[in-house]
């Protein structure tokens, strides 16, 4: 007897086949491209961090370790460190200084870290490909294949996206998760079907798991959705206002409980109820400015809403990135600005970094989208809504924001957000009907715009150096930004290499101003030299003969600081360029850059290996002040050293310093403590009763 035949798949069935494959090879040829931009990049300066602490997550369950960040993306590289990692005992930690020192040696000194960098890299790409597939697949559903394709097509040919795939860092994860809620949710706010209350909530969480910053794009997510839960009530169906919400609120729930899931359900850092964070809790709330914040923060960790490692870390987000570090001045598209950071500088960093052909594929698709608004399906338009909603809300969050400095990496979610228009554009001009010459102009359109930017940025081989033309291209942007989208550590490998070949012959030492980790240079075997060593220098004179790293953006003239090239570079000779570094040969004279250095010696002794001799203190920081009266650190610190020393006089002399002077501008907050430390000094209060003033270094 014949055996029947199985029946032949629908042609639907093999669409769907089809179009599933067609997203699954444009993301690993993203992962390609990323793979060719980034190859040759070291560790940027928070990985070591990043990957020690989820791994200590994953092996302890305790969250101790960088707090400031929540562990999405650090447990699923701890998960993937092989058993041999090394950990070493976490001790009592004191201050972000000590803990960095670290994660920085077991790192460095107790592992392999260009193999756990290959893992590490091997572990983002999945993440960052389960992410990307997960948001193909949703768009495919809200607005049909060619828009999901030309979405991805966007994001996997973008070099800051391409650049971040395979860093251990929260930038990347924060913008695909924000924006998969915000597709889950116009979907939800759509149809109201449980699958997408289910589906809403696992995003929600997801992205609060992400970095902390997801609250001001999930804020605009769930206003957009709250709307759509009481229009009915608008309308005489105040049921259905009710169901839609009870749902609203249950995906809300769903997202915490992902969140308490990724901190394993307990609310101490520790499993065995132990915090044991480099600072207190109550004391990192009580830096907070916003009394709002600081209020909200407190309630929520007395009512265990949320974890206290999470807390933790929004009280430092609140405090380094929202309300700024004290820093009060930005250079932004090529000129400084006292104050506050201006209100375009986010607009003119995604300017800056995005290529411009993406940018015009963007813009065109957005001009295309609000012409043929009214012919898009119901759940497309709630879904462009909710994107809009949750971006509109994050870009109101930066530009309230003092974190500038963080770069393009603090705005990625609107990054990512552009792909939404750009794939709209492919779609539209795929999609729409009109005569063949126009349909094939549109289509040419499209094609050329992302063919020049595959072109153009492809051999890019840094792509998280890249830049525009409209700042002169990558090899310009060093005069126009001071931020982390310029370079954050990753020439380290091209420094060892020459290091190796032609300063450790030589014998002579080495001093940076290129930020890489200090532990990852002794490991190398760097002949790396602090120009200042101990408390005891005697270097008055700031006398120095050997190698000299410095950056391009070094080379700019910074007034307000004392900063002049032709005095830094004076009798150097410069031997090799590493992209932004530089390796500079000769012998230099400079007191103010030793004082400095003994400066940063004096906060270690307080701050790393809480030194006590305050008499010492004074008298190495009263050395330093007269190169930097701008420094408010310093005189904070120098203030301290005179109250415990019970010297009100010179207290105020070592504030007022920074006050008085005209050089730099002193952030407003900032200035109002001291000038409140001042008061409480000159009203009699009894010194050894006043809590010592917080160094914004520190943070």
């Amino acid at each position: 007897m014949p055996t029947p035949s199985r029946p032949a798949p629908s042609r639907h069935a093999l669409r769907r086949i089809a179009g599933a494959l067609a997203l699954v090879v444009l993301i690993l040829l993203g992962i390609a491209r990323s793979h060719l931009g980034t190859r040759l990049d070291s560790f940027t300066v928070d990985e070591p961090w990043h990957i020690v602490a989820g791994t200590s997550y994953v092996r302890t369950g305790d969250f101790r370790l960088n707090p400031e960040h929540p562990p999405l993306a650090k447990l699923w590289v701890g998960t993937s460190m092989p058993g041999d990692f090394r950990l070493r005992p976490v001790p009592a930690l004191q201050e972000k200084l000590q803990e960095r020192d670290l994660v920085e040696e077991t790192m460095f000194f107790d592992n392999d870290p260009a193999r756990a960098q290959r893992i590490a890299r091997a572990a983002m790409w999945t993440l960052h490909g389960l992410l990307l597939l997960a948001l193909g697949l949703l768009l495919w559903h809200a607005f049909g294949l060619p828009w999901a394709l030309g979405s991805l097509a966007f994001l996997t040919i973008e070099p800051t996206v391409a650049a971040h795939m395979p860093v251990v860092m929260t930038d990347l994860p924060l913008g695909l998760a924000l924006l998969v809620a915000a597709v889950c949710g116009g979907l939800l706010a759509a149809h109201w079907r449980w699958r997408w209350v289910v589906a809403t909530g696992l995003a929600l969480g997801l992205a609060l798991g992400a970095k902390h910053s997801a609250l001001a794009g999930i804020a605009g997510i769930v206003a957009v959705l709250a709307v759509a839960a009481v229009w009915p009530a608008l309308h005489g169906r105040p049921r259905d206002a009710l169901a839609r919400a009870g749902r609203l609120l249950l995906a809300g729930l769903l997202g915490l409980a992902v969140l308490w899931a990724q901190y394993g359900f307990h609310f101490h850092a520790g499993p065995d109820g132990s915090d044991g964070f480099n600072r207190d809790l109550a004391d990192k709330i009580a830096e907070v400015g916003s009394p709002a914040w600081r209020e909200g923060i407190a309630l929520a960790d007395r009512l265990h809403v949320l974890p206290r490692s999470y807390l933790w870390g929004l009280a430092d987000t609140v405090r380094t990135g929202i309300e700024g570090r004290g820093i009060s001045q930005h250079l932004i598209w090529g000129r400084l600005y006292d104050g506050e950071a201006p209100w375009f500088s986010w607009p003119a960093i995604i300017l800056s970094k995005v290529p411009l052909a993406l940018m015009l594929l963007a813009l065109l698709g957005t001009a295309m989208i609000v012409l043929r608004r009214a012919g898009l399906p119901r759940r497309a338009q709630w879904v462009l809504w909710s994107v809009l909603g949750g971006n509109a809300a994050y870009l109101a969050a930066l530009l309230g924001s003092e974190g500038s400095w963080g770069g393009i990496r603090h705005a990625m979610p609107l990054v990512v957000a552009l792909s939404i228009p750009a794939g709209g554009a492919v779609a539209l001009a795929w999609t729409r009907r009109a005569p063949p010459p126009f349909a094939r102009a549109r289509l040419a359109t499209v094609a050329l715009l992302l063919g020049a930017t595959l072109a153009m940025t492809l051999g890019e081989k840094r792509a998280w150096e890249y830049h525009n033309e409209l700042v002169g291209g990558t090899d310009g942007a060093w005069d126009y930004f001071a931020n982390e989208g310029r370079d954050l550590g990753q020439r380290f490998g091209e420094l060892r290499a020459f290091h190796d070949r032609v300063i450790r012959p030589s014998g002579l030492p080495m001093y940076t101003n290129y930020w890489v980790g200090e532990e990852q240079m002794r490991a190398a075997g760097f002949n790396y030299r602090r120009r200042v060593e101990s408390l005891d220098d005697a270097n008055v004179d700031g006398v120095y003969d050997g190698w000299f790293v410095y950056t391009r953006a070094d080379h700019r003239p910074w007034p307000s600081w004392d900063w002049n090239p032709d005095e830094v570079f004076h009798g150097l000779e410069r031997v090799a360029q590493f992209g932004f570094a530089e390796v500079w040969r000769g012998r230099q004279v400079l007191p103010r850059t030793r004082a400095g250095s003994l400066a940063g010696q004096v906060f270690e002794y307080i701050h790393k290996h809480k030194g006590d001799d305050w008499a010492l203190v004074a008298r190495r920081l009263e050395e330093v002040a007269g190169y930097y009266p701008q420094s408010a650190s310093l005189g904070i610190e120098l203030a301290n050293a005179h109250i415990r020393l019970g010297d009100g006089a010179a207290a105020i002399r070592a504030l007022r310093r920074p006050l008085a002077q005209t050089k730099m501008p002193l952030d407003a907050d900032l200035r109002a403590l001291m000038e409140a430390r001042i008061a409480e000094i000159e009203s009699g209060a009894d010194l050894s009763t006043l809590a010592p003033m917080r160094n914004p270094e520190m943070e």
